[in-house]
């Protein structure tokens, strides 16, 4: 018959590869019963001695963890670290990438539902943040269990590492990772109109940007929305705004804004065609324009005094109190 000592030794070297059973086994069964002795000894019946001592210590498989030196979790504090800032890099350079490229190949094949595009983006961006988050934490707890790093992580520490002190910077990588996908979507959105439209005439698509505008035009403006999203991840890497960074992005917002709305006043952005399909007014061509053209006047000031607001809260923040007068 087993006892309950035989039952709880079993359980506990169950987990504990074969070679250390043995020393093991003879270690936690005489530790088992010094215990159970003591207790006999303050006279407490044996099955209730017994009882105690085994709830003393606890669940097995935790006592095996510690007889094997083998961790409890995926990722230790020594790795953790590490970890979290691979997987942050990761993340804001594959998710982004996975939508564009999602984007691209859906309206290459089906010009016609950027819905579907736009349904296909999210869903291959989301698939790519299960699928980075997965095996890199796999990764990392292989890394765990066969001993590497797990004493000073990956790399050795240094007061060189230390973080700048950041108080309410207003940077987080969600926002960075939404406003890249967000540029990506427009970037998307200006090439779907190489092959599409919104509007469809007689099964062809009509023309929402006039075409002469891929001449020059709406090639620099891809290429300043590309500045931007990296922009944005600079600003990431930086962890905090400074008047540098601020300047640089007044400068790309003014080198989109004021081609555009010159554009707007010059009519040479819309291909008022698209209006024979619609239902809105002999005077559609007039707002549309003021509408357009007040939204980027205004985003783009936004941009720009949001960068210095951010920047001087920043500097705020980091300046050192002043010396009390004595």
């Amino acid at each position: 018959m087993n006892t309950l000592t035989d039952r709880y030794v079993f359980a506990a070297l169950s987990s504990i590869p074969e070679q250390q059973r043995g020393d093991i086994d003879r270690e936690l069964r005489a530790s088992i019963a010094d215990a159970v002795d003591a207790r006999l000894d303050a006279g407490e019946p044996p099955a209730d001695a017994e009882n105690a001592v085994l709830a003393e210590f606890g669940d097995p498989q935790r006592l095996a963890a510690r007889y094997a030196d083998r961790p409890l979790y995926l990722i230790g504090p020594e790795l953790y670290p590490d970890w979290r800032r691979i997987l942050r890099i990761l993340l804001l350079t594959v998710v982004p990438l996975a939508f564009v490229a999602a984007t691209l190949v859906r309206m290459a094949s089906d010009p016609e539902d950027p819905a579907a595009a736009f349904g296909a983006a999210i869903s291959a961006s989301i698939t790519a943040l299960v699928q980075v988050t997965f095996w890199v934490t796999l990764a990392f707890a292989v890394i765990q269990r066969t001993g590497t790093g797990r004493k000073e992580g990956l790399k050795q520490w240094t007061p060189g590492m230390l973080p700048q002190i950041q108080r309410h910077s207003g940077i987080s990588l969600s926002d960075t990772i939404a406003a890249v996908i967000v540029l990506a979507f427009f970037i998307g959105l200006l090439l779907w109109q190489r092959v599409g439209s919104l509007f469809y005439l007689d099964g062809e698509p009509v023309l929402v940007l006039q075409e002469q505008l891929w001449n020059f035009w709406l090639p620099c403006i891809i290429v300043l929305l590309t500045l931007e999203a990296v922009f944005a991840v600079v600003v990431y890497a930086a962890g905090r705004w400074t008047y540098a960074l601020a300047a640089v992005n007044a400068a790309l917002a003014l080198l989109f804004t004021v081609p555009v709305l010159w554009l707007l006043a010059n009519e040479r952005v819309f291909d008022w065609s698209f209006l024979s399909n619609v239902d809105w007014g002999a005077a559609a061509a007039n707002w549309i324009g003021t509408v357009t053209a007040a939204a980027v006047a205004v985003a783009g000031l936004w941009t720009i005094v949001d960068g210095f607001r951010k920047a001087r809260k920043t500097a705020g923040q980091a300046a050192p109190p002043q010396q009390a007068s004595r």
